[in-house]
């Protein structure tokens, strides 16, 4: 099932991939930053939050940015967050597939059930934060009277997005690592 991928990407596929996606993040990021002075990706609740929040955090996050605000999460923030997890799915099983194939120095051969499992690892966060993204949606539909388990289901699904990304970039610079270290030890240990 990976023989065909393996014979077809290439440092370029992991490059063009990666770039795509961080600029994806980076366009959105600088969105956010011209609509919404003052809110950032990387924090509870919108964005990167590795702990839970309360639906106190959430609703009180919504009305600090106002209608206006609430607008431009609905309309422009989260349809561009719907082409991210894609992005980022595409660019980290990229990276791994690359780094864990047979036959070239700069990889770390794997089994194709151990790339498997650690490709599950970026799907798994997609499909977090597409389901983060469907209820999002229907917080601010739901807003200001967001029911109690909306809120909560939010924030799980957000803290398991969060916590999954990471655990998938880890997996990328473990393996960029291994592979770097593979590729000194096989230049015959030169400095």
């Amino acid at each position: 099932m990976l023989s065909m991928p393996d014979r077809h990407i290439s440092l370029w596929h992991v490059l063009l991939a990666n770039g795509v996606a961080l600029s994806w993040f980076a366009g959105m990021g600088l969105a956010t930053q011209w609509a919404l002075p003052g809110v950032k990706l990387v924090r509870c609740p919108i964005g990167l939050c590795f702990g839970y929040y309360t639906p106190n955090e959430l609703h009180a996050t919504l009305t600090r940015i106002g209608k206006n605000g609430r607008d431009f999460f609905a309309n422009t923030l989260l349809p561009l967050d719907m082409a991210l997890p894609a992005l980022l799915l595409v660019a980290l099983t990229v990276t791994y597939l690359w780094l864990s194939q047979q036959g070239h120095a700069v990889s770390i051969p794997l089994s194709a059930g151990a790339r498997m499992s650690l490709i599950a690892v970026p799907v798994l966060y997609c499909l977090a934060d597409y389901a983060e993204n469907w209820a999002l949606v229907e917080a601010l539909q739901a807003y200001p009277n967001i029911p109690y388990r909306l809120a909560r289901r939010a924030s799980v699904l957000t803290a398991t997005k969060s916590q999954l990304f990471v655990a998938s970039v880890g997996i990328a610079l473990a393996l960029l690592i291994a592979a770097w270290a593979r590729m000194r030890q096989h230049g015959g240990g030169r400095t």
